[in-house]
Order: structure tokens, then C-alpha cells, then sequence
């Protein structure tokens, strides 16, 4: 028998391959012991294949394949502590612009938990399991790696290739 686990709704977009953007709510779970809370992240992040989600205005419930999910957008009034925890592990933001598999362009921080100090964005998109944090100025989004079509990052290999004295094509 299941056990009732009291829900919070919270206002998102969700992108997918196959759909347009949906308005729902998600539902995440409270814990009255502890009084903490899920977050969006922890939820998209859970093994369950499916994200059950309240859709349009009687509260439909619509079920949505996790695995066909891009991006998720929560709504404006979400606050940051709802989306993802940023907890006691070192963690780090870095300078990024997003080109998606749908043609849609997003620049701001992806935020990136530590494994070790000299972890760069490039490492943690290659070990990246679940969703991934990126702040833009008009507020966070949820991406899934698959989603990602390139990812133009801050960094650079600190020498341009001019200077190694390769010689262009166009100059042979």
C-alpha cells in the first residue's frame, strides 16, 4: 500500500522532443520530519521514468516521459531554493552560452558541483548524469544534457592557434 506524501505545486514550462512547450505544475514532496523540501532538480533527478505534472485549468494530470524531456523552465514566482540546493559540497558557476537541439540560445552561469578543485565545465559535461543548472538573466533553466547542441564555454586554450605559427588554408 502507498503511503501519502504531502505535495507542493510549483509552475514550470516543459520542453520536450515531440511536444511544444507545456505549462504544468510539478509536484514536489515536503517532508514534515525533517522540514525540508524537494527541489525541481532533485525531481527531474529521481530514477521514476515518468514526471507526473497537473496540466491546464481543471488540474488534469498528464504524465511525461523523463527521458523525452530538454528543458525545463520553472515559472517566475519559483524561488532559487525550490529549483536546486546548493548545499555544503563546493560547487562553482561558469560562464556559458547554450545553443539547444531546438535552436533556442541561452547565456548565463552553468552552476557545477565539485568533485575536485580543478574540475572544469568541460569535465562536468562529459560526467553530468541528470539535468544541469544554467542562470541566465531572465531566470534559471533545467537542461538535459541530449538537449545540449553545443556549449560555447569562457574558457579557452589560452594560446590562439595563430600564434603556433600554423599557417591558414587560404594562405598554402
Amino acid at each position: 500500500m502507498d503511503h501519502y506524501i504531502p505535495k507542493r505545486r510549483v509552475p514550470v514550462t516543459l520542453w520536450s522532443t515531440g511536444l511544444e512547450a507545456v505549462s504544468a505544475q510539478m509536484f514536489l514532496d515536503l517532508d514534515a520530519v525533517t522540514r525540508s523540501h524537494q527541489t525541481i532538480l532533485e525531481k527531474l533527478d529521481e530514477s521514476t521514468p515518468f514526471l507526473p505534472a497537473s496540466v491546464g485549468g481543471q488540474g488534469r494530470i498528464h504524465l511525461f516521459n523523463k527521458r523525452r524531456l530538454l528543458r525545463v523552465t520553472p515559472g517566475r514566482s519559483v524561488i532559487l531554493s525550490d529549483v536546486f540546493s546548493r548545499g555544503f559540497r563546493p560547487w562553482r558557476e561558469e560562464e556559458a552560452e547554450c545553443t539547444l537541439m531546438d535552436g533556442t540560445a541561452l547565456a548565463g552561469k552553468v552552476w557545477m558541483p565539485l568533485e575536485r578543485e580543478s574540475q572544469r565545465l568541460s569535465d562536468f559535461m562529459n560526467q553530468v548524469s541528470g539535468f544541469l543548472v544554467l542562470l541566465t538573466p531572465v531566470g534559471p533553466h533545467l537542461i538535459h544534457p541530449r538537449g545540449v547542441a553545443e556549449l560555447r564555454l569562457s574558457e579557452s586554450a589560452g594560446v590562439p592557434l595563430d600564434a603556433l605559427g600554423a599557417e591558414s588554408p587560404a594562405g598554402r
